[in-house]
């Protein structure tokens, strides 16, 4: 008989607390420097993130620096301004976190709307300071709303 969850790991209460903390102060920070120097330096530099889908940017990213310029610095410049996130759920358990957000009035530059739902499973870890970091994020987004705000956008591919 198969396992109900094929990859059981021990819940512990202290840092599931510890994880949910971390998160909801993170999305705090974010609302209000929209995506600034908080969200950066709550990623480790060997972060690895998943954007699923079938989007310009769909893919895994292996390194924070890599990310960044892959993913976040094109954001930048294909929106008005980066999603100020509407936190609707999040669900802790152990180093994993998921967080269902939201965002409103988020428009391209090419008149595209960008407003959609997320959810981003994200497992974080204590770094060698002891200070929590997000290593991993499995992002779900709206395909063709990405898509459609990144119509005619060349992407920079001397970046690695």
């Amino acid at each position: 008989m198969a396992e109900a969850h094929p990859f059981p790991h021990k819940c512990v209460n202290g840092t599931t607390e510890a994880t949910r903390s971390f998160i909801e102060s993170l999305f705090t920070a974010v609302a209000l420097d929209n995506f600034g120097t908080s969200f950066a330096a709550a990623l480790s530099d060997d972060l690895v993130w998943t954007v699923t889908g079938s989007s310009p940017i769909a893919g895994t990213y292996n390194g924070k620096q890599v990310y960044i310029d892959k993913v976040l610095t094109p954001l930048r410049d294909v929106l008005v301004s980066l999603p100020v996130p509407i936190v609707e759920h999040i669900f802790a358990d152990g180093d994993w976190a998921t967080v269902n957000w939201r965002s409103q009035g988020v428009v391209g530059k090419n008149g595209a709307n960008y407003d959609m739902q997320y959810a981003w499973l994200m497992r974080t870890e204590l770094d060698d300071t002891g200070a929590r970091k997000i290593v991993e994020v499995i992002g779900f987004y709206d395909s063709v709303k990405v898509t459609a705000v990144f119509a005619g956008y060349v992407f920079n591919s001397t970046k690695v």
